[in-house]
């Protein structure tokens, strides 16, 4: 009997048990926050999920170069811990860490069938009434609307969630799909927007399809180091122009009937002077940054995803975090990892106006399965691991 546990237990894998437990955790607090059910006490799952990334990471070998990197990731982070109380930065470098020696499409692949599975009980509970309504009918944009949200509570919410399935449903499944679904794809997501009404979510999911059909129906562009470069450049201009905003937010004749960001913000729904006029002001203007956001509000809450980056987390942990993004998006441009530039883009533009990937769950963030991809290339490592952090020690013994 003993032998016959041990042969369907392998102990070897307890590095990668602990990890999907430590990933299933994640998700599903991502699915109970979009459902009806009473809040969890997510600052201590959160402390059960950083135990099990850490584990995985002390159960796996790295190089000599990759413990020097994680260990000064962990003292930055681990200084933005107790400079702000926030322990998300100090959280995403275990997760990415622990992601070594993981396949990470399987990840994803998982990832995208649990939260759909999460997102389907939600949407069947709210046809029979349970949990939250299917629609609802309130003052979206200053005039009542009657919307679908499915059960999810706003339409933007639901699109935000149908953009994240999205993403990894083309990074895993894009090579199975042909022209055909490709044009189911984009039908499909233009029926739900009927009902939900939401422009920013179909436009950025819009944006989401046509890159992929892209590189379908163009394959040659998958090599092309000029689709990466301007995939840079996109990331680089969705930056500079939140940064635009956060420093005239405050500049009131900017912001009068007729001007042209006017017009443009009402596109937006009011989203980027929200970042200051609305009341209370969030207080996300640049003039209310610090280095380490050492007097942020995290109960602040406004739709700005960049702003609300340097305003929640300061502006040295925002910096280098778009210089990791840039590092990755290099990465996946010598790797031609052209559905990884999609979804850096992808993202980098929705964040512009919504902040669903600046947030405390890291089940929300899948660029960080891309970071757990590429993490070791990003810092010139070679990716053989050789140490455990108990050999440490025997470091001088080896070149």
């Amino acid at each position: 009997m003993v032998s016959k546990i041990s042969e369907k237990f392998n102990i070897n894998k307890i590095p990668l048990y602990l990890f999907y437990l430590g990933l299933t955790i994640e998700l599903v607090i991502v699915v109970i926050d979009r459902s009806a059910l009473p809040p969890l006490p997510d600052g201590q799952i959160y402390r059960v999920t950083f135990l099990l990334f850490a584990l995985k990471v002390c159960l796996t070998k790295y190089t000599k170069k990759e413990w020097i990197w994680l260990i000064l990731f962990v003292l930055f982070t681990a200084l933005m811990y107790f400079m702000t109380g926030q322990n998300v930065a100090l959280r995403a470098v275990f997760f990415v860490a622990a992601m070594r020696d993981i396949e990470i499409k399987f990840a994803m692949k998982y990832a995208f069938w649990l939260s759909l599975t999460g997102l389907l009980i939600i949407v069947t509970l709210s046809f029979f009434g349970i949990g939250r309504e299917l629609m609802s009918t309130a003052v979206y944009r200053d005039v009542p609307e009657t919307r679908y949200h499915f059960g999810i509570g706003h339409p933007n919410t639901f699109f935000c969630m149908i953009l994240m399935l999205l993403l990894l449903l083309l990074y895993c499944y894009h090579e199975r799909l042909k022209a055909f679904g490709y044009i189911i794809l984009f039908a499909a997501l233009f029926g739900l927007n009927l009902l939900a009404d939401s422009r920013t979510g179909f436009a950025v999911c819009a944006l989401a399809v046509l890159m992929a059909a892209m590189f379908y129906f163009f394959p040659h562009l998958r090599q092309a180091n000029g689709v990466y470069f301007f995939g840079i450049f996109v990331f680089l201009l969705c930056i500079g122009f939140s940064l635009w905003v956060a420093y005239i937010s405050d500049s009131g004749d900017l912001w009068t009937p007729g001007h042209l960001l006017e017009r443009f913000d009402q596109i937006l729904s009011a989203r980027l002077k929200a970042i200051h006029w609305e009341k209370p002001s969030a207080s996300g203007r640049m003039g209310e940054w610090t280095l380490f956001a050492v007097n942020a509000d995290y109960d602040r809450f406004f739709d700005m995803g960049w702003v609300r980056l340097f305003y929640w987390f300061g502006i040295i942990p925002g910096a280098l975090f778009c210089a990791l993004h840039l590092t990755l998006l290099n990465v996946c441009r010598k790797e031609k990892d052209y559905m990884g530039l999609m979804m850096i883009v992808v993202i980098s533009v929705y964040t512009i106006a919504e902040p669903q990937f600046i947030s405390l769950y890291l089940g929300r963030n899948y660029l960080l399965y891309l970071f757990g991809a590429y993490w070791w290339l990003m810092l010139g490592a070679n990716g053989n691991g050789n140490y455990n952090w108990w050999q440490i020690k025997n470091w001088t013994k080896h070149n």
